[in-house]
């Protein structure tokens, strides 16, 4: 091995002792939960079935979920199973206290991740799986075993083998048994009760935005690019492009009130993987090109006109590109919460940043499968508060914000869902950090830092010394505030922001 490579894995190894770093210590293990868990729904509406993903609307999933349907529609049976192919369907009818029928179907990989959670000390083989749906389906052993092309001896071995897994009950008892755990299950996964994680846009909005916030989608006229929103303050007043930073902030009624006072409409143009769990990574060339994309088509279509920019943390080095590239409509970018990159801490709780960006520069390949179990291991019930509390402890500013978020009305779940849920984007607010693209300012754009006198990730000399070397900037100090700038640091700048 050379001394070169010798280097790169020491890196490597200091980059995954990083990032594991921020773990908090366990006590046990806990069970699994389903927090990854994607059965293929269709939600019940006027006699018919539509996909709660738009992609699945005319598919083979689709046709095979509207035939289930058609088939058990007797309102005598709220609870039907079927199965077709290697497929369990599962229909349950709405119900008087307001539950949403639906129409689910798991493939076995589906329902491996179910049982696996649900019932941690049972294993199966997909053979005994096959014999468990269909009990499950009302199939009996000698009509599956002809189903199958196996023999009724076989057959009835696998159900011998199945009763020992679940401690030698009867093969009825079993199928009820996981049955009901699937529907409650299934139940609150369609049906999410305000505890659970948030699936969708509409449904973090309706759970945790105020009255005046929009979510909608915007799609290119090409069809290559879409992209959701988050649209607040009153249509006809002055748009602001809102670049979001890792999580959203905690937004309420108050910072309403602020924009309609001031006159201004903040539009927010998520960028990929945001509050959708189920979303693949992009590299950061692919994320940047796809947020500046998004936010250009933001401003075409709400503003149409040159509008002043405002970027949260990492997102400045988003307003950078785009104000390169579409000159023309970024009037001035304001960013808060500033992010460099040299001179800053790397120790403690900022190791983490320190861990992603060595993974990301020596074994690339690594990053994704680390940072997923750091995801996993954070929804682990009181790992997220700790993790939180660590990282912003260094600044009484941010651990007062923390708090004030954390024992607010929703408690850790709005953060959880900010975060957690937009795994795929938020890793990208530590990736876009090995090259800010400071240097690269357009000379004639008028940038604005506000940044706050308690920040100790990025500690106020350092951007000082940012602002005087950008030719054409002007920092504001929020004395009050460290690098999380929400409640009434954004008020103030948000003031700035209309005072142009």
């Amino acid at each position: 091995m050379t001394e070169s490579s010798e280097e790169n894995d020491e890196l490597v190894t200091r980059g995954l002792d990083d990032i594991m770093s921020v773990l908090p210590s366990e006590r046990g293990a806990p069970p699994l939960k389903l927090v990854t868990w994607r059965p293929v729904v269709f939600s019940e509406s006027g006699g018919r079935l539509q996909p709660t993903d738009p992609t699945l609307s005319h598919t083979a999933s689709h046709q095979t979920a509207t035939r289930f349907f058609a088939s058990v529609r007797d309102e005598a049976m709220p609870i039907a199973f079927g199965v077709e192919g290697d497929a369990l369907l599962v229909r349950v009818i709405g119900q008087s206290a307001g539950t949403a029928g639906f129409t689910a179907l798991l493939d076995p990989d589906c329902l491996s991740e179910f049982l696996t959670a649900t019932f941690p000390t049972v294993s199966l083989s997909p053979a005994l799986r096959r014999v468990l749906v269909l009990q499950m389906s009302g199939i009996g052993l000698k009509e599956g075993a002809r189903l199958d092309n196996r023999s009724v001896e076989t057959r009835k071995r696998q159900a011998q083998h199945l009763r020992e897994r679940f401690d030698g009950a009867d093969l009825s008892t079993i199928s009820r048994q996981v049955a009901a755990a699937l529907v409650l299950a299934l139940a609150r996964h369609v049906n999410p009760s305000r505890q659970a994680v948030g699936r969708t846009l509409e449904d973090y909005v309706s759970r945790y935005m105020p009255k005046g916030v929009r979510a909608y989608g915007l799609t290119s006229a090409d069809g290559q690019t879409s992209t959701p929103v988050l649209d607040m303050g009153r249509p006809n007043a002055r748009p602001v492009i809102v670049l979001h930073p890792m999580a959203l902030p905690d937004i309420q009624a108050a910072d309403i009130e602020v924009c309609e006072r001031l006159g201004l409409r903040l539009v927010w143009p998520l960028r990929h993987g945001t509050l959708d769990p189920g979303a693949s990574a992009l590299t950061p060339e692919a994320q940047l090109e796809h947020a500046v994309r998004g936010a250009e088509l933001a401003i075409a279509t709400i503003a149409r006109d040159t509008v002043p920019v405002l970027a949260f943390a990492a997102a400045s080095k988003v307003g950078l590109a785009l104000a390169r590239a579409h000159p023309q409509h970024v009037s001035v970018l304001h960013v808060a919460g500033v992010c460099v990159r040299e001179g800053r801490p790397e120790s403690g709780a900022r190791r983490l940043a320190r861990g992603v960006l060595a993974l990301a520069a020596q074994r690339p390949m690594l990053l994704d499968p680390v940072l997923g179990h750091l995801e996993t291991r954070l929804r682990r019930p009181g790992a997220l508060k700790q993790f939180l509390e660590t990282q912003f402890s260094d600044s009484p500013a941010d651990a007062a914000i923390v708090a004030r978020d954390l024992n607010g009305t929703y408690g850790i779940d709005r953060f959880s869902d900010s975060l957690l849920d937009s795994a795929a984007s938020a890793r990208h607010d530590f990736l876009f950090q090995a090259d800010l693209g400071w240097h690269r300012a357009p000379a004639d754009l008028p940038i604005q830092l506000h940044h706050g006198a308690q920040d100790a990730i990025h500690p106020l000399p350092i951007i000082e010394a940012l602002a005087e070397s950008l030719p054409n900037a002007r920092l504001h100090v929020l004395p009050g505030a460290g690098q999380l700038v929400w409640y009434e640091h954004l008020h103030r700048v948000l003031e700035k922001v209309a005072a142009e």
